[in-house]
């Protein structure tokens, strides 16, 4: 393979979700991370019509983010991290 980063989904480590961190001073109210993760079938990112903000409800997030990826201005950055139960944690690079 050209790229020997390319591995196989099976083989990510699905140990931990990397929540979003969003800086609200920064967020011009695009909307874009809302439309992406709808459209994207998680509905996690929840849109507030009168301030124009998003917020990410944790419960619903997969820790893609997509949101952080679409965001013209970078207000999305890396977040809480959440380790699920009962698993081992892997080296985790950030």
């Amino acid at each position: 393979l050209a790229n020997g980063n390319i591995i196989p989904a099976e083989d990510l480590d699905r140990s931990y979700i990397v929540y979003p961190r969003i800086n609200q001073e920064k967020c011009v109210g695009c909307g874009r991370c809302y439309i992406s993760c709808y459209d994207g079938g998680h509905q996690a990112m929840e849109w507030d019509e009168h301030s124009r903000t998003p917020h990410c409800n944790t419960e619903k997030c997969v820790g893609c983010l997509l949101c952080g990826h679409v965001c013209p201005v970078a207000c999305i950055t890396l977040g809480d991290i959440k380790f699920k139960a009962d698993e081992q944690v892997h080296a985790l690079i950030v």
